[in-house]
């Protein structure tokens, strides 16, 4: 047959632990869970950073590349202009080339701008 069991017959009841204690373990338990948080982030920037270092070398080559053949274009402007005038001459007109289309692109940069431009 089944025994009965008092359950307040177990011996003294546990002591609650102290308020104090429990912000203590409470503001132990935030802290490490901000730090777990921050190295998380972290980890997740370093990652994040490393995957755009390829690309970013890439781009920047690439743009190296395409200033290097701008200059190439203007010195091709120059001595093509230079064979028909004067050097001096080919080269005013060669500035007033190409300070003529850095300005269409201007006005056309600035005419794509939204909103008032200050």
């Amino acid at each position: 047959m089944l025994k009965r069991t008092d359950l307040t017959d177990d011996g003294p009841e546990p002591q609650p632990e102290p308020l104090a204690d429990l912000f203590g373990r409470a503001k132990e338990e935030a802290r490490a869970w901000a730090i777990a948080e921050v190295a998380l982030y972290k980890t997740i920037g370093t990652e994040k950073a490393n995957s755009f270092k390829v690309p970013i070398i890439l781009f920047a080559t690439a743009l190296f590349l395409g200033h290097a053949a701008l200059l190439l274009l203007v010195v091709t402007l120059f001595v093509g202009l230079a064979q028909l005038m004067n050097p001096a001459l080919a080269g005013l007109v060669s500035v007033l080339i190409l300070a003529g289309v850095a300005a269409v692109l201007v006005k056309i940069g600035m005419a794509k701008l939204k909103g008032p431009v200050r």
